[in-house]
């Protein structure tokens, strides 16, 4: 459990003891009228109470390990603060003065408990399609990604200048390749792939006429996948 649901959780006690507290210490008679001999009186005071535990149990299904989660750009659980302060008063509010008809109090925090449901379920809906658009977009940029790193490690194991003068201009080519991939470039982003394997061995084996081959078919590559990218938009 994260630190701010805890926090919650005691907040939570607090107003849930408050309310109880409210309810029992202010006088039963009040303007000549007693509440505890009523049955509406328990039944609305069973509800917001069964209102009171839903939010804890809502909190913790849909919180758990969930900060920064939000509903109408509210964090969660600021919504969940709020509901839970709203029905505190509410709840005492309508239970405590026998004038005001109770079940409109209960009624109240029913609808607010509504809502924090509601909150719950739409912010975790938006929540899974963001990370299933982001889940995508990392797999449609992981080509160019491990391609950035491959050049990188090829580059790092190079002791001659020439060599690495003729090794960053594939390095800068890719770093400038748009990231986005897709199946239409399959064939060609294969190529360059082993194109790069061939370039490492021949830096292994410092080979610099064939590095400068392999460079060279490499930035016709990436220039053509970089063509493909734009027509594919």
């Amino acid at each position: 459990m994260n630190s701010k649901l805890k926090n919650f959780a005691i907040v939570w006690g607090v107003c849930f003891i408050i309310f109880n507290a409210i309810t029992f210490i202010v006088p039963n008679e009040l303007f000549n009228i007693t509440r505890f001999d009523k049955p509406i009186f328990w039944i609305s005071y069973a509800c917001v109470n069964i209102v009171f535990i839903s939010f804890l149990f809502i909190a913790i299904k849909f919180l758990k390990g969930e900060e920064n989660i939000k509903f109408l750009n509210i964090p969660l659980i600021v919504t969940s603060y709020i509901c839970v302060v709203v029905s505190l008063v509410i709840g005492s509010l309508f239970i405590v003065f026998p004038i005001l008809p109770t079940w409109i109090g209960a009624i109240i925090c029913i609808l607010v408990l509504g809502y924090f449901v509601i909150a719950c379920i739409k912010a975790n809906s938006v929540k899974d399609i963001v990370e299933k658009v982001d889940e995508k977009i990392k797999q449609k940029t992981q080509f160019i990604k491990m391609a950035i790193v491959d050049i990188d490690n090829i580059y790092n194991r190079i002791d001659t200048d020439d060599i690495k003068e003729s090794v960053k201009k594939v390095q800068e080519a890719l770093r400038y390749s748009d990231p986005m991939s897709c199946s239409a470039l399959e064939s060609i982003e294969f190529e360059i792939d082993i194109q790069l394997q061939k370039l490492k061995g021949a830096v292994i084996k410092n080979e610099e006429n064939v590095v400068n081959d392999v460079v060279v078919e490499l930035l016709i590559l990436i220039q053509e996948r970089n063509n493909k990218c734009k027509a594919l938009k």
